[in-house]
């Protein structure tokens, strides 16, 4: 016999069916609720296309003028496409998209297995209708209540074209009336498959991916061609919502909606409905696929501004430009090597690992580095700072940071006195500290020292450099005159301000990085310079070439300037301050350069190959970086790119230079001075009769320092007959006395002269030469004396390290 159920166990049962059949009862409301206004819709739009007036009304949209183009408004050529960037193999390096992430693709290259699901959930009957289907209207709202879930779509794709690229979503039957009429027209300007592609590359699927192409790249890494029925039937089931029934957000929704997608596949004969389960058991999505790009760089970044700001490019206004560069669907192919960028971030790295863990741990300081090809201009890779992050750190130190180049240059300066037929083998003066006049600048006089004060000598241009001597290149600069050398820099690409003061000669004005290495580029091409330049091509999306960069050089100086100036640049890297950018198995010259204070140093240099710039620097403020040097961790990091960039390349030589056109020549100066150093006493005449002042420095002021050079043969009131190479600092030339005979000089016999022993101003006494205090030896040599030593006397020391010219106003970058 059957035990009745203990009460409380049948109450639960009952309860329990009561909340099952409260539910089913609910669920068929809301099928209910679904159903309603579907039908309604159904019925408004059959009285519209039936109700003679509104048949009316409904023609006339369809054949109003207005819209006539229809066809046009609502091709892919309208529709917001990404740009792509290339490096200079045609390798995508970066996307440039701003409101729609779309890849446009032919029907072609489009799964069968998504076309079938996605119009068999969206629109049966495509092929057969005119633009609108009212039956599907009615089925689709049966079926939909009946499955709990959308498992066909009541408008056509041909009126989803309508609404989501002209009407808009909006919810009103003047709208859908229109939508209608505009499918209908669309329809016979269009072909099926026309509007099929169309759709296909226009419709929603979530997680920003606009088309089949985009979304098969965000949700599994593929190409739109590439897809089976697993995910075909996401896609066509995330077209209703794609929000709700996203795979990532909201994997329940979506895997309820794939099946109903996967059973209306199985219904209309596309798979089996054994198929169905398979793929009802694929894993869903579960994160995004994001594009495999290089980081950010300051290289994209700087190709990126140039589309945005320059009319030459793209043409147009800005708001133009941007909407092609973010929606035209672009092709833009660059100069950039991607091998080259790698070996320059190394390089860099790894010297300012060595800066960070060394003596100037703490002190903050970061690197930029520049490198074009010198017969073509076409940059090859950028280091604009310490790492490209979008929004903090895009500034780029390369391209837009200005800093004073110090020595490197020099070699401008150089270069304008080539071009004025000066040579390499020249002499000029290095003493220093130097004065000379600076009207419109700030001091004037301006004082210079060598670097370390070193005292300096008189030699070629060529050692100048070598030793990068202050005072030399300041005499220099006067010779040339400083309007030739901002001439001669502007020529060579330097496009920076350049004021005309007397430190110009020290690299006081600021400059690009870039342009140093674009400047130097022009010495290795023979004088011919190329604008550096980022962008090679831009094609639309049609394949229409809208840029391409056409090579063309221009001649700045002459082929025997540079050529001399390679050869003077060759040897500063061999045996200058260069020497630590040697370069293992291939010829390069350059130039250090640093700043007062070591606030900047630069290393700029050149091969056939290549030309680079290397800055060292706080990327903020100018703030002193004790010890450092161009040539310290800028040549170094230069030497390491330059190196692994050149590894594998043939080893190229530098041409060989014209020889010279007559004997060198001293060039001297009439208001260039070398202050606060002693008299030099002059070589004595061969002729014994000839009396030979004795010229010593004194202390007029009694301040300490010597101020004036007086000759001890001198009576008081003896008018000058001169004046020295050397100055008082900050005051005026050094006047020369030199006297006439007093009684003592006609006693004095041969091979004596006369002698102030007791320093009241007269000669009195005879002493035999080669024995007073800087006086002559009989070989005809000044002998140094601590009286009046000859600052070139002594040879020099071999390598000096590279100077430091005088800070002006400074904008940090």
């Amino acid at each position: 016999m059957a035990v009745p159920p203990v009460p409380d166990a049948a109450a639960a049962q009952t309860s329990t069916r009561l909340v099952r059949d409260l539910l089913r009862w609910l669920s068929h409301l809301l099928r209910l609720a679904v159903l309603i206004p579907m039908l309604a819709l159904a019925l408004a739009a059959t009285l519209f296309v039936v109700w003679p007036p509104t048949a009316d009304v409904l023609q006339s949209w369809e054949s109003t003028p207005v819209d006539v183009n229809l066809a046009e408004d609502v091709s892919l050529d309208e529709l917001s496409v990404r740009s792509y960037v290339y490096d200079s193999d045609s390798r995508i390096i970066d996307v440039f998209s701003y409101v729609e992430n779309r890849v446009l693709v032919d029907l072609a290259d489009i799964s069968d297995e998504v076309k079938h699901a996605v119009i068999a959930i969206e629109d049966e009957n495509f092929y057969l209708h005119t633009g609108i289907d009212l039956s599907a209207v009615f089925r689709a709202g049966l079926e939909n209540v009946g499955a709990g879930g959308i498992t066909q779509g009541g408008s056509t794709i041909t009126q989803q074209i309508i609404k989501n690229l002209v009407v808009g979503n909006k919810v009103e039957a003047e709208r859908k009336l229109q939508e209608m009429a505009m499918a209908k027209r669309l329809e016979r300007q269009m072909g099926k498959d026309e509007i099929l592609n169309l759709y296909l590359n226009t419709v929603y699927f979530g997680q920003g991916a606009y088309g089949v192409q985009a979304a098969a790249e965000v949700y599994w890494g593929l190409d739109a061609d590439e897809l089976g029925w697993g995910e075909a039937a996401l896609l066509a089931a995330l077209i209703s919502n794609p929000s709700s029934y996203d795979p990532i957000n909201n994997p329940l929704r979506a895997l309820n909606q794939r099946r109903i997608v996967l059973n209306r596949l199985a219904l209309l004969g596309y798979i089996t409905e054994a198929d169905a389960d398979d793929y009802h058991l694929q894993p869903l999505p579960a994160a995004v696929n994001e594009i495999e790009l290089p980081p950010k760089s300051y290289f994209v970044e700087e190709v990126k501004q140039q589309l945005l700001d320059d009319p030459r490019y793209l043409g147009g206004t800005s708001e133009e430009r941007f909407n092609l560069v973010f929606n035209g669907g672009l092709s833009i192919h660059t100069t950039f090597d991607p091998a080259a960028q790698q070996h320059a971030e190394a390089a860099v790295a790894a010297t300012m690992e060595e800066y960070s863990t060394g003596e100037h741990a703490g002190v903050e300081a970061t690197m930029a580095l520049a490198a074009v090809e010198p017969d073509t201009g076409a940059v090859r890779a950028l280091v604009g700072g310490p790492g490209f992050v979008q929004d903090t750190e895009e500034f780029n130190l390369a391209t837009q940071g200005t800093r004073q180049p110090g020595s490197a240059f020099k070699t401008f300066v150089m270069m304008a006195l080539f071009e004025q037929g000066y040579q390499p083998s020249d002499r000029v003066s290095g003493r220093g500290p130097c004065q000379m006049p600076n009207p419109g600048g700030v001091p004037d006089p301006y004082v210079a020292n060598n670097f370390a004060r070193s005292p300096g000598q008189v030699e070629t241009i060529a050692n100048q450099i070598r030793v990068s001597s202050n005072c030399a290149f300041l005499r220099l600069g006067r010779v040339a005159g400083l309007e030739a050398i901002t001439e001669t820099a502007a020529e060579m690409g330097i496009t920076t301000p350049l004021p005309a003061v007397a430190s110009l000669p020290l690299g006081s004005a600021e400059v690009h990085p870039i342009d140093m290495a674009s400047g130097y580029g022009v010495i290795a091409t023979g004088g011919i310079r190329y604008e550096p330049y980022f962008i090679q091509r831009v094609v639309d999306r049609q394949g229409n070439v809208l840029y391409r960069h056409e090579l063309s050089g221009e001649r700045v100086v002459t082929e025997r300037s540079a050529c001399w100036a390679t050869d003077v640049l060759e040897n500063n890297v061999v045996n200058g301050t260069g020497r630590r950018a040697q370069l293992p198995a291939q010829a390069a010259a350059g130039k250090t350069g640093t700043t007062e204070e070591s606030a900047d140093a630069w290393f700029v240099g050149f091969t056939p190959y290549l030309a680079t710039a290397v800055w060292l620097g706080n990327p903020n403020e100018r703030i002193p970086l004790r010890g450092v040097t161009g040539s310290t961790y800028p040549a170094m990091a230069w030497g390491r790119f330059m190196a692994a960039y050149h590894a594998g390349l043939g080893e190229v030589g530098f041409p060989r230079c014209p020889g010279e056109t007559r004997l060198a020549e001293l060039i001297e100066l009439e208001d260039v001075y070398t202050v606060g150093v002693p008299c030099a006493t002059p070589i004595a005449p061969e002729d014994p009769a000839v009396v030979v002042p004795i010229i010593v420095a004194v202390d007029t002021d009694d301040d300490g320092a010597h101020d004036t050079c007086v000759d001890l043969l001198v009576t008081e009131g003896v008018a000058p007959c001169g004046f020295s190479e050397f100055a008082v600092e900050g005051g005026e030339p050094i006047p020369l006395f030199c006297g006439t005979p007093t009684p003592i000089e006609a006693e004095c016999g041969e091979g004596q002269f006369p002698l102030d022993s007791d320093d009241d101003g007269v000669a009195d006494t005879c002493v035999n030469r080669g024995s007073g205090p800087g006086h002559p030896d009989d070989d005809g040599v000044v002998p140094d004396s601590d009286l009046a030593p000859d600052s070139d006397s002594a040879p020099d020391s071999g390598l000096v390290p590279d100077e430091a010219s005088p800070s002006g106003p400074n904008i940090a970058p």
